[in-house]
């Protein structure tokens, strides 16, 4: 059945509307009304839509405007009823010119009416099922409520929606603290600009998506949000028979009932949180010699020595101004970790995020592996490397844990100390002396050694602004190669020999002595070290 958009202007919402462009298509057929907030959606379209939009994402792109006006047209669209004031102030003319070149009829939308003031009544019209339709609508609201109350569960409610709406339905988890059956959605992850568009318009729209059996596919998806934050979804499709708008007051309504749900497991999972954070510190901070008691509690949060355990340490830098930061991403930090290893156990502790990542079974190289997969998944989700450090793979008991877990924290302090940020974790191993000199205890005798080599270099640089210990690192960095050492640094190779010279009159050691490379490179070490505040947590 359809409606034509003449009569359509009498009813509901769109008797407030007011036609601006294209009067000679006012005589076009409604059979669907559908929302349109991607601009992609055009080749969804099967002709006779109302289309409603706010335009957001071509408000700032008149050439996208005016194809937009063609392609709908092409495609047998009925009309164009467009929403300015949030994103645009006025209804582009570019928008207006090809409305009328077509005439393609565009509707103004005043800002007091809103979608469903218009989808509502003109497809109960096109339906002439509008006493139907508020009885589903008004029993599906009751079984949807009862659902939030009694908490049945989540399949429960997919059975639900799947009856009411006679169209498939996948509810997805986007956080690792609500699960199965969740997790089993027959979809591919959603993408990153797909995230941001739902957190954006906040209600359902359509999407197409990758089926792990059907290939794409077109779907309704409602997103679940808490705080601004898209925390899953609900997607619901069928190939044989189309939406209607009782489908989409219905996931909407759904969406915001498991909105519930999910932000009352969030206050549990951030005291479950706060507990494993504690144990965490009484389990690596206290003494090697652990209690049973201890020791039971472990395997309560599925650490178990046998595993063998590789730690590994991850700070980041927006963790130093937002002291919310890991506990607002924790979930998804943790999604993408069990992604990859499901028995890893993840920990949180002053900012820093701890996950011990099981070997048994897989070894040391598949557990760096995985470590670096970690890293860059991270990368990805927040656009900027965290640092990391590794520590050695631990025996089946829980003082090497401990040992694992503290040389994880030296290899992050000190790659955070001498920024060695890199996409990958930096292992413990791979420290060299600063290995050696996170064990040394006093300062004191660092600093006077420091004094006696290095520091003798970096006062006459104060002073004389030679930059020898710049020449010095260039020359080692380079293998002892003094003309490469001179490129790099724009100098002759003269004066570099020169400053070579120059570090032997200071400090008493040759560059050409095994034992005075030893002494200077040592010093060059500490300097970095000390001077950069390594201090380990």
């Amino acid at each position: 059945m359809t409606i034509s958009l003449q009569d359509a202007m009498k009813i509901g919402g769109l008797r407030e509307c007011r036609v601006i462009a294209g009067y000679q298509g006012l005589d076009a057929e409604i059979r669907y009304v559908t929302i349109m907030e991607v601009p992609d959606i055009v080749r969804w379209l099967k002709g006779n839509e109302l289309m409603l939009t706010s335009l957001y994402p071509i408000k700032d792109d008149p050439e996208a405007q005016k194809q937009l006006i063609k392609q709908l047209h092409e495609k047998g669209t009925s009309a164009l009823a467009i929403k300015p004031n949030r994103f645009v102030e006025d209804i582009p003319l570019p928008i207006l010119e090809e409305a009328e070149k077509y005439g393609f009829p565009v509707i103004e939308i005043p800002e007091p009416v809103s979608y469903l003031d218009i989808l509502s009544p003109v497809m109960n019209t096109i339906f002439d099922r509008k006493v139907v339709l508020q009885e589903d609508l008004e029993e599906a609201y009751r079984l949807l409520n009862e659902v939030s109350l009694n908490e049945p569960g989540i399949q429960s409610l997919i059975d639900i929606l799947t009856h009411l709406t006679k169209h498939n339905i996948a509810i997805e988890s986007l956080v690792s603290f609500v699960d199965t059956p969740l997790l089993n959605s027959p979809f591919q992850d959603f993408k990153h600009q797909q995230i941001e568009e739902l957190e954006h318009v906040q209600r359902p729209i359509r999407l197409k998506r990758r089926h792990e059996e059907a290939g794409p596919v077109s779907c309704i998806t409602a997103p679940i949000i808490v705080d601004g934050t898209l925390y899953g979804a609900i997607s619901s499709w069928d190939d044989a028979q189309e939406h209607i708008e009782a489908d989409l007051a219905i996931l909407e309504r759904a969406s915001s009932v498991l909105a519930l749900e999910f932000m009352r497991r969030k206050v549990r999972y951030e005291v479950e949180l706060q507990y494993k954070s504690d144990f965490f510190r009484a389990l690596f901070r206290g003494s090697t010699s652990h209690t049973k008691d201890l020791e039971e509690k472990a395997r309560g949060y599925n650490i178990l020595p046998e595993r063998c355990y590789m730690c590994c340490a991850v700070y980041f830098e927006q963790a130093d101004t937002a002291g919310t930061f890991l506990t607002d991403h924790m979930t998804k930090l943790e999604m993408i970790i069990h992604h990859i290893e499901p028995h890893a156990v993840v920990g949180m502790m002053h900012h820093v995020l701890y996950i011990l990542y099981p070997t048994k079974g897989k070894g040391e190289e598949r557990a760096l592996i995985d470590m670096n997969r970690f890293i860059r998944e991270f990368e990805k989700m927040f656009a900027k490397t965290p640092f990391a450090g590794t520590g050695r793979v631990s025996s089946n008991s829980f003082s090497e844990l401990q040992e694992s877990f503290e040389q994880a924290e030296t290899a992050l302090s000190i790659s955070r100390t001498l920024h060695l940020q890199d996409s990958r974790p930096v292992h413990y191993d791979e420290l060299g002396v600063y290995r050696l000199l996170a064990q040394v205890s006093e300062e004191e005798e660092l600093t006077r050694f420091y004094t006696e080599t290095a520091g003798l270099l970096a006062e006459y640089d104060d002073k004389h602004n030679l930059e020898l210990i710049r020449s010095v690192e260039e020359y080692f960095y380079h293998n002892e190669s003094v003309s490469a050492a001179a490129e790099s640094l724009y100098i002759h190779v003269n004066t570099l020999k020169y400053r070579l010279q120059k570090v032997k009159t200071l400090t008493g050691w040759s560059l050409q002595d095994s034992e005075g490379k030893l002494m200077i490179q040592l010093g060059l070490k500490i300097g970095h070290y000390i001077h950069h505040g390594y201090r380990q947590r």
